[in-house]
């Protein structure tokens, strides 16, 4: 696959941190830079799991090939004997209890080894699901990091109460935060689909694609404060400018 059809993950890497980089010495105070460096974690995760999910697991597909095996041997040598067993005169009865059986021990025998020859599929499916969970933690996190960053409160003159959220940034600070709240939010979307690229599991297909949603409403949810952060300035800019106009 040409380079520019896949993602790449040392560049998500990369970008998150510098994106983390750039948080610290905008809002070297902020929680929003920690919550950050968790972001470049979770994303040299990814790096490291992507490529263990795209190695086969070589000691898990020789136990499933010896187990089957053993299972396939061991209900041949059965079958042969309860065939030896049953020479002779059989009534409609014999014949109808041994198709049964017969069926009942090749629905027996078509489980077991469906389960080994899942076992690795299932198991890298565990792994992928687990880190796709901590993205998700991660999202809700720093959308909670945004919900006290309220454009509608730079041209509110109500006063606070003591339980109000310290309100210290100015116009194109609270712009530079939601906007790094928003990059964060993609790359968390962008190291949740590394997981899908070369492992089409449907079960983890569908978890990623599900993070995807949630961090593109996330998006969207806070680009509505930013549109609404710039018609407020853009707003108060023509004021000033119209006010000291000759």
């Amino acid at each position: 696959m040409p380079a520019f059809e896949k993602l790449d993950a040392d560049r998500i890497l990369a970008t998150s941190e510098r994106l983390e980089r750039r948080i610290a010495e905008r809002f070297p105070e902020a929680g929003l830079g920690r919550v950050c460096g968790q972001l470049v974690e979770l994303a040299s995760h990814a790096k490291e799991t992507t490529l263990w999910i795209r190695r086969p697991n070589t000691g898990l597909r020789l136990l499933s090939i010896g187990v089957i095996g053993t299972i396939v041997v061991a209900s041949a040598v059965v079958i042969v004997a309860s065939v030896r067993s049953t020479v002779g005169p059989r009534d409609l009865g014999d014949v109808v209890q041994t198709f049964e059986a017969a069926m009942n021990g090749l629905l027996l025998l078509g489980a077991a080894i469906w389960f080994f020859v899942s076992i690795e599929t299932r198991f890298k499916r565990g792994r992928v699901l687990k880190a796709l969970h901590a993205l998700r933690t991660l999202a809700h996190l720093i959308d909670v990091h945004q919900l006290t960053k309220d454009p509608d409160m730079l041209a509110t003159e109500a006063l606070p109460t003591a339980a109000s959220p310290e309100r210290t940034l100015a116009p194109w600070q609270l712009g530079r935060y939601l906007d790094y709240c928003t990059e964060m939010l993609s790359l968390a979307g962008k190291i949740a689909a590394l997981y899908s690229d070369g492992f089409e599991d449907p079960e983890a297909v569908d978890a990623v694609t599900d993070l995807e949603a949630l961090t593109n409403a996330l998006q969207h949810k806070i680009w509505q404060k930013i549109v609404l952060l710039e018609s407020r300035t853009n707003g108060a800019r023509a004021s000033v400018l119209g006010g000291t106009a000759p």
